[in-house]
């Protein structure tokens, strides 16, 4: 009988990932992240005229959607997803059935 133990496994994921942290979603983001980067080094190109600011501007931009996207491992957290989060969360509707009142006004 003490041979019979519950297995229960964790970190698993349920979407396709090509590395842990980053499937196909984080991919997604990960474009859109990289065209906004390279519409915002073209415009410098076009302003500067030196092509060494489009590549500044690509790398930068790709480091940092790829830290911003990227699935933490142990939570399944990223940091967009929590700014989502937080921002979905301040627009819902919150009630408070209560009134409150201090502890010697109570009649």
């Amino acid at each position: 009988m003490d041979d019979d133990k519950l297995y229960i496994p964790y970190g698993l994921s349920i979407d396709q990932e090509y590395f842990p942290g980053f499937g196909g979603r984080e991919l997604r983001q990960f474009f859109v992240g990289i065209l906004g980067s390279g519409i915002i080094g073209a415009l410098l190109l076009i302003f500067t005229g030196q092509l060494l600011a489009l590549i500044v501007a690509l790398m930068i931009g790709a480091a940092g959607t790829m830290m911003a996207v990227r699935k933490d491992p142990y939570t399944r957290i990223s940091v967009v997803g929590q700014i989502s989060d937080i921002i979905h969360f301040h627009k819902s509707q919150k009630q408070y059935k209560y009134i409150y009142t201090a502890p010697w006004d109570i009649k």
